[in-house]
């Protein structure tokens, strides 16, 4: 993490030096990730869970187009649902660095963006909380923590991936976005196996 938060920094030095303008803004919204898995020849996607996003960002402009690094608190994960009336909702909580490079096109009050880029995600803390049959005891809710790691059972670190974002910003700094990150990364640490996180997020921010 350290290194992507070194990177960031570099990227963003190197084009201050560049850039027509430079603004400084937070943003938040509502998640919904789920988890893609394969192996064994079938493949397997979680539905949807609720989550959040919140953090800061940076846009550098250079005319139309616009550099946006940022740094988000974001939770990710998906829940599943078994035939015997079991469940099992899976939460993983990252801090994660997006870099986005986005095309502006102006439209009177504001002006429309678009494009994407790569992020990097690290794990901070997890939680797999089980319900119904799923459970030891066969009814009632469980809660087990997940840990990032390279043993059996872990979920490797970091998660990284590609974001597509569009949304309007307005002149006096408010944005609405909507965003899909692809997770590139597989965060299985069993032979054969493949992980991945997808999530769709809508966001609401400010720039300063």
């Amino acid at each position: 993490m350290k290194k992507a938060l070194l990177l960031l920094s570099l990227i963003g030095l190197i084009n201050f030096s560049f850039a027509q303008s430079v603004s400084f803004g937070v943003k938040a919204g509502v998640n919904f990730s789920n988890i893609s898995s394969s192996g064994g020849g079938l493949t397997l996607t979680t539905s949807n869970t609720t989550g959040f996003h919140v953090g800061a960002v940076a846009d550098i402009g250079f005319g139309n187009l616009s550099l946006q690094p940022g740094i988000l608190y974001s939770t990710k994960g998906g829940s599943s649902n078994f035939g015997s009336g079991g469940a099992d909702k899976l939460t993983l909580n990252y801090v994660e660095v997006p870099v986005n490079l986005l095309y502006n096109i102006p439209a009177g009050i504001g002006k429309v963006f678009i494009g994407g880029g790569p992020y990097l995600a690290l794990g901070l803390s997890g939680k797999s909380t089980l319900s119904g049959t799923a459970t030891s005891t066969g009814s009632g809710t469980e809660s087990q923590n997940i840990t990032f790691g390279s043993a059996s059972g872990d979920v490797k670190n970091p998660d990284f991936g590609v974001n597509l974002l569009g949304g309007f910003r307005f002149k006096s700094g408010l944005s609405f976005s909507t965003g899909y990150g692809i997770g590139l990364a597989n965060l299985s640490n069993e032979s054969g196996a493949s992980t991945k996180n997808n999530v769709l997020s809508f966001s609401i921010g400010y720039f300063f």
